[in-house]
């Protein structure tokens, strides 16, 4: 008998998620379930979209063994936007005061300073002091002259000033401080000239992107950008994109039919799976690049870009495949009798973590990435799926608890950590670039919102008030 050790988390946090049954299809296998939870979902007399455990998918396989959780939490309260579990490093007060202002710049100012302290909210490393609480007098302070007692004294540790000149393009300085050791620390791309308004944004997510390289070693990732697929009808689904912020969303890819699973192709491009000719197929783009009449789930390309893991159902069950960035169906790497779907590569492209149903309910397995090696990964819970690879062989995955659906994430040796619990339902998790967040969707606050929190959950924080989207995919 094997044992698995099974960890939690001590700087997590909880939430809840309803997996919603979206297609209206016959049948019950693996890989139908995953098209219909990326289709509309069908409502209940009481108007609630179905949930797992109505059609019975929350079960635990005998044998199987409960997911783990956390200690009881106390409740945190309405009203609050970040959530708080456990045991975690507190965040570091930071003070960001208006910026340093030229005449005629006061919007951009305004802008410059709202966006710098957003992201280091969303940073989940610091702490934005109220800006109300500050005592220095500003008109006395520049970019290097700084009144340390006034700072210390409103509880700061860390200090960010920035400073506008021009009426559009601007010129933009920003310093960095450690206001207890009375420390300037050099920040990339501090000092900025000749940006237009429409930039602002951009500049002030590069300079952010430095301060957390100079603060934690690995730079943030607030100039990237999230795909999604959205609800826009009865049956229709669109894919769109938003930065991670939630700024800007807008439809790249809509229509009168269902679209969903999106990725990102090496190029910037979008991979998706789309019904559009009346049967789900894989796209990029605009362009369809499967070319028969077979069903098609999800699709992610390799690491390097030269090809495509993907899951198709091509008779009675589904299979991951390796596809052409052509369309080419090169080799059936699973071909077993049980459904298999949602490939996702490791970082370095030798290996494909997958689900698969070959132990009587879906489970996360990983491969070779010639099909060889097939094991079994997550040996607790009745209904894992949706993984995603990431940085330091973390898997991400959404498991099935009593009925709901919480965010773990398993490494090759099968050690679970459980990262959401108690707060709403969610799923559809996906790593950020430089593997310090994640993103997913959660149904807390009513229909599903796109969130992220911090990479073992600390901290959580909604980014767009859009709803009803899914299946989140962050720029790698």
């Amino acid at each position: 008998m094997r044992f698995v050790r099974i960890m939690i988390c001590p700087r997590a946090l909880g939430q809840f998620l309803l997996v919603v049954i979206m297609l209206t299809v016959s049948g019950r296998s693996l890989a139908e379930e995953q098209a219909r939870d990326e289709a509309p979902a069908p409502e209940s007399e009481s108007g609630e979209a179905a949930d797992a455990t109505s059609l019975g998918l929350g079960m635990l396989p005998p044998g199987s063994q409960a997911l783990p959780r956390r200690a009881e939490l106390p409740d945190p309260g309405e009203g609050l936007r970040v959530v708080v579990g456990p045991s975690a490093r507190r965040r570091e007060p930071v003070a960001i005061p208006e910026a340093l202002c030229a005449e005629g710049a006061g919007d951009a100012c305004r802008e410059v300073i709202s966006v710098l302290r957003n992201n280091m909210y969303l940073s989940g490393y610091f702490d934005v002091l109220p800006a109300k609480t500050y005592i220095a007098d500003m008109s006395k302070e520049s970019l290097t002259n700084t009144s340390w007692a006034d700072w210390i004294n409103v509880g700061a540790t860390y200090l960010i000033k920035a400073e506008v000149k021009g009426d559009d393009p601007h010129d933009l300085a920003f310093r960095f401080y450690n206001v207890v050791e009375k420390q300037a620390y050099e920040v990339a791309r501090q000092d900025r000239e000749g940006v237009a308004r429409g930039s602002l944004r951009r500049v002030v997510h590069e300079f952010s992107n430095g301060v957390m390289e100079v603060i934690s070693g690995t730079a943030g990732v607030f100039d990237t950008q999230i795909l999604y697929s959205v609800v826009t009808g009865l049956q229709t689904k669109a894919i769109g994109v938003m930065d991670m912020d939630g700024h800007g969303a807008r439809i790249l890819h809509g229509g009168s039919s269902i679209n969903m699973l999106p990725s990102w192709a090496p190029d910037g491009n979008v991979l998706y799976t789309s019904f559009r000719t009346g049967v789900p197929s894989i796209w990029l783009g605009n362009k369809r690049l499967a070319r028969d009449h077979h069903q098609y789930r999800r699709a992610r390309f390799s690491p390097c870009g030269t090809v495509l893991a993907v899951s198709v159902d091509r008779g009675s069950q589904s299979d991951i495949w390796l596809m052409s960035p052509e369309g080419e169906m090169l080799e059936n790497l699973t071909n077993s009798w049980a459904d298999e779907v949602s490939p996702t590569w490791s970082p370095d492209g030798s290996k494909i973590a997958f689900v698969s149903s070959r132990a009587g309910g879906p489970q996360i397995y990983v491969m070779n990435r010639d099909g060889s090696d097939q094991r079994r990964l997550t040996m607790a819970g009745g209904y894992n799926s949706t993984p995603e690879w990431g940085v330091g062989d973390k898997i991400l995955f959404a498991g099935m608890d009593d009925g709901h659906s919480d965010i773990f994430t398993v490494d090759l040796e099968g050690n679970i950590v459980r990262l959401t619990q108690d707060q709403g339902n969610n799923r559809d998790p996906a790593w950020a670039p430089n593997g310090r967040h994640v993103t997913f969707t959660s149904n807390r606050d009513g229909p599903y919102q796109l969130w992220i929190m911090t990479e073992c959950g600390r901290w959580q924080f909604k980014v767009s008030d859009q709803s009803q989207v899914s299946a989140p995919s962050w720029l790698r």
